[in-house]
């Protein structure tokens, strides 16, 4: 990459959003690269946990143009997902450049410049395609305990191996949560921490995958302000319920997890336990810190309509609950997608429109 390098449109991100978005481009005949912090394709996906399943059958887990591989009924594990990926960029030829993660973004000549840690790009358009999942959270609670205390974030979670001997606690009872906590209980004591109860909904209802019936009735699609995104807000938890998990695992459930000192921990019912490991799965906050534009919140969340920003060909995709309850999901996403590269084509000059007179 050459400095000061120019291109129409820059995405942000080589996961599944951009992904999407650099299909549409390529479609569109848009000019543009994708930058990817990681170093192949699908890494985030191969740097989770083991055993770890998509709560979507692979008939809901692909990128447009291309169907994911194998029993469309079956559940794919992660590293299927990362492989699909890797093929998906590989298949399209997309422009995706590894080991090129983005310090800054800032306004620069009627567009954008867009730094790497070795690299600038100059682009008119930027789209930034960091994913829903950008910077474990940990409470700040975590900070009282002692060192004796394992503790991790279940982004650095891989299998029962690598954690030590005794009782186990996970905090935080969504997907990921329940997941971890059903595997751990077959060689642990494990006790699960939930604050919010979710709703509960199992893989399959009436011998079809519970997104089969979500696509079919509009659900995962609709906007989160019409009258079917209205009935799915808030997160839900599919598959294993925490009474499952109590019941067929054995699993110890307790409240929300309030404070913690030494080797101990407190729940909101005042009960104590100590513990040897806590498992944090407690979700991830995003992280926009390199942009240096006028377009985040006072919570540093994006201000947008359906990834669309005030500032000028800066769009933003693959956020959680951006547009619908899709569009952080594998399947769906190309649905927001295929919205802001139409808005990005929009936005190109008339001179790079080649004229049907010729020169």
């Amino acid at each position: 990459m050459s400095a000061g390098e120019r291109t129409e449109v820059v995405v942000v991100g080589g996961g599944q959003a951009g992904l999407a978005a650099g299909h549409y481009l390529a479609e569109a005949g848009v000019g543009f690269v994708i930058l990817d912090a990681a170093g192949r394709g699908g890494q985030s996906w191969r740097e989770r946990w083991d055993s770890l399943q998509l709560f979507t059958p692979a008939a809901y887990s692909s990128l447009p143009g291309l169907p994911f591989p194998g029993d469309p009924d079956h559940y794919p594990g992660k590293d299927e997902v990362a492989d699909y990926l890797e093929a998906y960029a590989s298949k399209f030829g997309l422009p995706v450049r590894h080991d090129a993660r983005v310090t800054s973004l800032e306004a620069s000549d009627g567009g954008y410049r867009i730094a790497t840690e070795s690299d600038t790009l100059q682009a008119r358009q930027v789209i930034v395609a960091t994913g829903a999942y950008q910077r474990p959270y940990i409470p700040p609670i975590a900070e009282g305990l002692s060192e004796e205390v394992v503790q991790l974030h279940s982004a650095a979670y891989r299998n029962p191996a690598q954690l030590p001997a005794g009782n186990v606690l996970v905090v935080g009872s969504a997907n990921s949560g329940a997941q971890i906590a059903r595997e751990l209980a077959a060689s642990r004591h494990v006790y699960l921490s939930r604050g919010q109860r979710l709703p509960s909904l199992p893989h399959r209802l009436l011998g079809k995958s519970l997104h089969w019936w979500g696509d079919k009735l509009g659900l995962i699609a609709a906007p989160l302000h019409s009258l079917k995104g209205r009935t799915q807000r808030g997160d839900l938890l599919v598959g294993t319920s925490p009474r499952q998990l109590a019941r067929r695992h054995g699993v110890q459930l307790r409240p929300r997890t309030v404070a913690a000192g030494g080797t101990t921990v407190r729940f909101a019912d005042q009960r104590t336990l100590d513990v040897t490991t806590i498992v944090w799965a407690t979700g991830y906050r995003p992280d926009y810190s390199w942009i240096q534009i006028l377009v985040l919140d006072e919570r540093g969340t994006p201000r947008h309509r359906r990834g669309v920003t005030e500032s000028p060909g800066l769009y933003f995709l693959g956020m959680h609950n951006q547009y619908s309850r899709g569009s952080s999901l594998l399947y769906w996403v190309k649905e927001d997608a295929a919205y802001i590269v139409e808005r990005a084509s929009e936005l190109r000059p008339a001179a790079r429109v080649e004229s049907q007179d010729g020169p």
